[in-house]
């Protein structure tokens, strides 16, 4: 039997750095939103104690806001990625550049003793970065957002809030909101295409 995801979780993974054999989650962000009405159905937010601290980037927790102050209380790996189960259960991911968050994710999911499709996680994957570039090419910008297609500069091109930029739960509602304006062209601009 086909499993069925109910949902969409727009997702952003904030790290120790970038390897995800040795570097770790410190933080996860998710935007539950129905796939038909594109409407916001719930929040996560979940901080993610480190327990390799000695090894971590400190660019990338600079990046990341990461203080022990900020992160008290922060939830235990293995209880993060039980919780983390979870919440997913039942959900299709969606993120910017999910490469990334996927290979972490994963990885983290394993060392708990998890797996993707235990925890009933679509294991296909949607990349919103995709989309955009999909969209800067049919509407002849790619030249302006190229190469890297950030997020940023996506959604400034969207007009979509910075605010509490590399913080997961702000960039997970960012990309939620480049989908949705991302889909509005994309139906916008549907008739005009001659394929």
């Amino acid at each position: 039997m086909l499993q069925e995801y109910s949902h969409l979780a727009f997702l952003d993974i904030e790290t120790t750095g970038r390897d995800p054999g040795s570097h770790e989650i410190i933080e996860v962000g998710i935007a539950m939103v129905d796939p038909k009405t594109r409407e916001l159905k719930d929040t996560h937010e979940l901080k993610i104690m480190p327990e390799h601290l000695e090894i971590a980037d400190p660019e990338s927790l600079a990046i990341n806001h990461f203080t022990p102050e900020a992160w008290q209380g922060a939830l235990p790996q293995q209880e993060a990625m039980q919780k983390l189960c979870g919440i997913l259960s039942g959900s299709t991911p969606c993120g910017w550049n999910v490469g990334f968050d996927r290979a972490f994710l994963e990885t983290a999911l394993n060392r708990a003793g998890f797996t993707i499709s235990g925890c009933g996680i679509d294991y296909t994957w949607h990349d919103i970065k995709m989309d955009f570039i999909r969209w800067a090419k049919l509407v002849g910008r790619e030249e302006e957002f190229g190469p890297r297609f950030g997020l940023r500069v996506a959604r400034e091109a969207f007009g979509v809030s910075a605010e509490g930029a590399h913080s997961a739960l702000p960039d997970a509602m960012a990309t939620f909101e480049v989908w949705k304006r991302l889909e509005d062209d994309f139906q916008r601009i549907k008739p005009t295409l001659h394929i």
